[in-house]
């Protein structure tokens, strides 16, 4: 059932008696609850009808207390200052009433017809406020006389227009079925209110009757006021006849509200009509000051109470301050106390068996949405691993690939030394050893043999090698030594790999005396591969190595002016077993660990390798080692 519909059902049902509110004592035990509401509602009906004749004897003692008090100063009655002052109470009090109406409509948040009655009247009663207090302003200031602003005419004919859906929501919410009843209180007002601003005026009524054109009609003076005021009391009569209707015929404690409206309506219709009837029978300046301000004042402020009084009496029966049931006042009304109690119970019983299949359904759509969680997860997880799985193939076959060019490699180069060896070897054990000692072959044959020992030796020194510094087992001891023990071991490199690769050496040594504390076999190492490395790519040009100091930093340089390196090759350069040409064929030899070796080696010492190369131009290798210098 909707929130709306709710509310209707709960501030509409039938009362035994609507005279007084529920006054009847319910035994305690498990009643205790309605009990509470029931003392709840007692308070507030008596609290509200206190407020509403404290608010109601407070416009009669405001609009006493300025007529003594103009009396007592010797104002005249009829002056511009009499009415000025009498005048200000009545927007005093409109304006309160006006207020007191929006507050109510405002601090109920639910949306609901009981709402949409009291926004209407809400509003009505505000423009009703501007209208007046424009047209005081208007009048104090001397801009026009009272009450001659049209404008401010058509802003209470349109106030009155907004009045008329709030009444009928008022008769909605409280159960009225609106037949042509409100139409005979209606007509029965009419006669009234037309009566009396014409036995007033009968002298302007015959005039009217006897005008013979409309120019003589119009010349009837504050003839507009007096049409207005008899069309606001017309207005206000149908209001007040819906509203008596409403108060009549309801049913539910807004019967109450209805009552408070219906009276102020009447008492607003009624003072319209003397209004209508002052403005062509008396002074102009004595209409502020009349009394029938006070009427039409106490009007304002009964509707104002009946709206205040909805708001509370729907806080108080729809519990709105509670999380709990709130029909029960209405329900022990309407079937008695035992029958409604049962009732009431079996509402409670039905909404906590409909909480309970909504918590159970909440948790089934919980545990099926974790579920749906897990799989997604789980698929989730399948795809990384198959993403994984076919990263690792990749890796796989990348790595066979390239076990498959390593054994290629590592093949021919082992093949080359050996067949040379097993040639050699085979040409000395053969009978023509005579022959080659004849011919002075012997030594060249030797060189040969040593030559290839030699390659073969370094091949399986730099895989040992490598294989150590891979694993973490290479053990870094320091010692201090100087730069010439170094000459000798770089000397020796040099001789024989300037003789094989027809290129000269250079040696640009700042300080041989310098003094360093280092791993000694590190430092020849990084030097001896270095060299072996250009000298292997210098295409038969200069290789020059330069050992310098910064500071404490050691700085080792091999340049020479060979085949060069390209841009995208120049970080792979230093990857175990890599090298520019690959396969059988290629044009340089060896295995493709020296740069390696000489990175990691650099790296163990905390230093830094930086290479400069252009294609055909040669390389610089630059090498930092900080804080070896003593």
């Amino acid at each position: 059932m909707a929130a709306e519909e709710i509310e209707q059902e709960t501030l509409a049902v039938q009362s035994p008696v609507q005279s007084s509110p529920l006054d009847v004592e319910y035994p305690g035990g498990d009643s205790q609850e309605l009990k509470d509401q029931i003392n709840k509602y007692n308070i507030l009906f008596k609290s509200c009808s206190l407020q509403e004749l404290v608010i109601i004897w407070s416009v009669a003692i405001g609009f006493s207390l300025a007529y003594l008090a103009c009396y007592l100063l010797k104002i005249d009655y009829g002056t511009f200052l009499h009415g000025k002052i009498l005048y200000f109470v009545f927007c005093f009090f409109n304006i309160f009433a006006a207020s007191q109406a929006f507050y109510s409509w405002a601090v109920l948040s639910s949306k609901s017809v009981a709402r949409d009655y009291m926004f209407f009247l809400s509003i009505s009663f505000i423009g009703a406020a501007m209208g007046n207090s424009i047209d005081y302003i208007l009048w104090i200031n001397e801009v026009t006389q009272f009450k001659q602003s049209m404008f401010t005419n058509l802003v209470f004919v349109f106030a009155m227009l907004l009045a008329f859906p709030g009444i009928h929501f008022l008769g909605q919410v409280c159960r009225v079925q609106f037949n042509r009843q409100p139409w005979i209180y209606y007509f029965f007002f009419v006669v009234i209110y037309a009566m009396i601003p014409a036995t007033m005026n009968l002298d302007i009524i015959m005039r009217i009757f006897n005008a013979g054109s409309l120019e003589t009609i119009f010349s009837i003076p504050n003839l507009k006021e007096f049409l207005f005021g008899l069309l606001y009391s017309m207005t206000g009569g149908y209001l007040a006849s819906v509203s008596l209707y409403v108060w009549q015929t309801g049913t539910g404690k807004l019967v109450y509200s209805a009552r408070l409206i219906a009276l102020g309506m009447v008492s607003m219709s009624f003072g319209c009509a003397i209004y209508a009837g002052l403005f062509p029978k008396v002074p102009i300046l004595e209409i502020p000051s009349n009394p029938v301000n006070m009427i039409i004042a106490i009007g304002y402020v009964l509707v104002a109470c009946g709206v205040r009084r909805t708001q509370a009496t729907i806080k108080i029966l729809l519990a709105l301050d509670t999380n709990k049931l709130p029909p029960a006042i209405t329900l022990t009304e309407l079937f008695g106390e035992s029958e409604g109690l049962a009732v009431y119970r079996r509402l409670e019983n039905n909404f906590k068996i409909t909480i309970t299949e909504l918590m159970k359904s909440r948790e089934e759509t919980q545990q099926k949405q974790e579920a749906i969680g897990e799989l997604e997860r789980e698929i989730k997880l399948r795809q990384k691993t198959e993403e994984q799985l076919l990263l690792a193939k990749e890796r796989a076959e990348e790595a066979s690939k390239a076990k498959s060019e390593f054994l290629a490699m590592m093949s021919h180069e082992l093949k080359t030394p050996l067949t040379a060896i097993k040639g050699y070897s085979a040409l000395l054990r053969s009978g023509s050893l005579q022959k080659l000692y004849e011919s002075g072959k012997i030594a060249e044959i030797a060189s040969q043999i040593e030559s290839s020992s030699d390659t073969l030796r370094a091949m399986v020194e730099g895989l040992l090698e490598f294989s150590q510094l891979e694993s973490g087992n290479y053990n870094y001891v320091k010692e201090v030594f100087l730069i010439q023990d170094l000459l000798p071991f770089i000397r020796s490199i040099s001789d024989t790999h300037k003789k094989g690769f027809h290129a000269d050496f250079r040696e640009l040594i700042a300080d041989p005396l310098l003094k360093l504390e280092a791993d000694k076999p590190s430092i020849q190492h990084i030097i001896s591969n270095l060299l072996v490395n250009a000298f292997k790519f210098s295409n038969g040009t200069p290789v020059t190595l330069e050992i310098s100091k910064d500071g404490k930093d050691l700085v080792i340089v091999v340049t020479d002016g060979g085949i060069g390196i390209s841009k995208d090759q120049q970080e792979k350069i230093f990857d175990a077993f890599y090298q520019v040409s690959l396969g059988t064929n290629r044009k340089y030899g060896g295995i493709g660990l020296g740069l390696s070796i000489v990175k990691k080696l650099v790296s163990g010492l905390n230093g830094e390798i930086r290479v400069e190369s252009q294609l055909g131009s040669g390389s610089r290798f630059e090498v930092v080692l900080p804080g070896l210098v003593c």
